[in-house]
């Protein structure tokens, strides 16, 4: 018993015990016992007894695995390239291994542990019209995904494309019964389709489901300039709109509180009104709160949130209004008279800015992810042209804490972000860059903010024959190119030494060295990057810095 005691393994701020202690998290100390493998076998062997009994286990969740930085410097690494025109990267719900990312011209890629997969997910090529297609208008081709809340056991995901004819289409597919990385193709239902027959311009494309469990789609105005149809403000005309549809079963239903239901002026289908193309609008995973990212004409980008109280009805103002301005000086047809018409639950954007600083807005997420938790309520979004990357908070329904990323997210390396054109989010909350060049990008804490085996993930545990510990690179996506493990004994505050270095999170055996009888050894794991870059060593349980040696660590 006295044995089981001795061996303790800590992290982060302080020590953790083989009970693995709330609050406590990094090295691993380990007691002097006479030097005979019977008697090393034995203590392992109990300690490891006593992680299995203790504490009970608790349910899984998202952010099993992952520990918080311990700073808040950010940076992003590249987590795919090589992919046509990428549109979105979203998860299924709870499914913490994948993202899959829309490429424009019809396919569904699955990023699956931290490898882009060569067979689609999803191939509708053929019934898509992109920009790879003649004719194909630039924003036209596959633009929206959304998996049902409850898609792990009913396997329904749905899409939002532009079809041959240059109408847009949401449609339901299933997953596979073969393959959890393939749907169905065969068991395609259109759901809704948008005329849209004139213009190649203003598909808006985002879909998503709501925390009331109903369907939002998001459409454009029709296209071309200052929407010569006068759809986003024709309340019988499906352009221009965010709609709200129950698709628990199809045909689709209206939900009965929709805000518009029995109004013979307005289509019951239709949420809110007056955008003029909504790219990239997103849900607070957290709150319910709606952020939607209006794309502008010449003059203004502008932003719009609404609480998830809102019953819905809104009007955003195009092309009214454009952004924050009226007389719309975009549209020479814009009524100079614009303040004095009656625009009902006219909406006014939190945030907008001028083609001095940019040309089309691309939205993002409020980041709610696991990683840094300090960053939590904070939305992200940026411009396809200027490419910056910008933030702020809603505070009693106003935008503050505006903030400029861009320098601090540069990835570095010869790599560079340009043409954002979305976001992503997966099941954890981490945000993610999508650029037109065919590259991902996830926003992370710098490595030097990590550490190996941190509160909430895998901690360093020596078994009987090989040591472990938390693979960084799987569970952050920093490519770590090699691990290396420190010994000291001594004081809480000691000098380590290197004594084994690998590529893998693994020492198969484990230490061979034992201390001396009523000595301790402790333990450290560090990851490097291959500039050398490498996690924070932590503190010791004073709160003094660990320190490590440059003892040159075994070949």
């Amino acid at each position: 018993m006295q044995r089981i005691q001795s061996f303790l393994v800590s992290g982060g701020p302080g020590l953790r015990r083989s009970r693995r202690e709330p609050g406590e998290g990094g090295a691993f100390l380990r007691t002097g016992v006479p030097r005979t493998r019977l008697a090393r076998r034995t203590a392992l062997g109990l300690m490891a007894g006593a992680l299995l009994c203790w504490p009970p286990p608790v349910p899984a969740g998202v952010c099993d695995g992952i520990s918080p930085a311990v700073g808040t410097q950010l940076t992003t690494v590249r987590v795919a390239s090589g992919l046509v025109r990428p549109t979105l990267a979203v998860s299924p719900p709870g499914d913490v291994s994948r993202l899959f990312i829309l490429e424009q011209d019809g396919r569904i890629r699955i990023l699956k542990d931290g490898v882009l997969l060569p067979t689609p997910f999803l191939d509708i090529n053929t019934i898509v019209r992109s920009p790879a297609d003649v004719p194909g208008g630039n924003e036209e081709g596959l633009l929206g995904l959304a998996f049902h809340p409850d898609y792990a056991a009913n396997r329904q995901f749905f899409i939002y494309h532009t079809n041959t004819l240059g109408n847009n289409v949401v449609a339901r597919y299933l997953r596979s019964t073969g393959s959890d990385d393939l749907a169905d193709v065969a068991s395609r239902a259109n759901v809704i389709i948008f005329s849209h027959p004139t213009f190649s311009n203003h598909n808006g494309g985002m879909i998503a489901f709501g925390p009331d469990g109903m369907l939002y789609i998001g459409t454009g105005d029709g296209g071309s300039g200052c929407d010569p149809g006068d759809n986003a403000q024709d309340g019988t005309s499906l352009l221009g709109k965010m709609h709200r549809i129950d698709v628990s079963s199809l045909p689709y239903t209206i939900p009965a509180d929709n805000p518009f239901v029995g109004n013979a002026g307005v289509a019951d289908e239709i949420w809110s009104l007056g955008l003029r193309n909504p790219w990239r609008w997103s849900f607070d995973r957290l709150t319910g709160d709606l952020y939607i990212a209006d794309v502008g004409q010449v003059e203004k980008e502008e932003l719009n949130y609404r609480p998830a109280s809102s019953t819905g009805g809104e009007n955003y103002g195009w092309d009214i209004w454009e952004g924050d301005q009226c007389a719309n000086a975009s549209c020479p047809t814009s009524p100079a008279n614009c303040q004095s018409i009656p625009i009902p639950n006219l909406v006014m954007p939190v945030e907008v800015f001028d083609h001095l600083q940019g040309c089309s807005v691309s939205g993002g997420y409020v980041y709610r992810g696991c990683r840094i938790p300090e960053l939590s309520g904070t939305y992200f979004y940026s411009d396809y042209c200027a490419a910056f990357i910008r933030t702020f908070r809603i505070a009693g329904g106003v935008a503050t804490e505006q903030d400029d990323l861009t320098a601090e997210l540069a990835p570095g390396g010869g790599l560079s972000i340009a043409e954002v054109t979305s976001f992503g989010e997966d099941a954890r909350g981490e945000v993610y860059i999508i650029d037109r060049g065919g590259e991902v990008f996830k926003i992370l804490p710098v490595l030097s903010s990590l550490e190996v085996s941190g509160q909430n993930a895998t901690p360093f545990f020596p078994t009987e024959t090989d040591w472990g510990w938390e693979d960084l690179q799987a569970t952050s996506m920093h490519p770590i190119s090699a691990y290396r493990v420190y010994r000291s004994e001594g004081g809480p505050s000691p000098v380590f030494d290197c004594v084994f270095q690998g590529p893998d999170p693994v020492w198969a055996g484990g230490d061979a060295d034992l201390p001396e009888v009523g000595a301790v050894f402790h333990y450290l794991v560090i990851g490097l990057n291959a500039a050398g870059q490498q996690t924070s060593t932590g503190t010791a349980s004073d709160g003094s810095p660990r320190t490590l040696s440059a003892v040159v660590c075994p070949a």
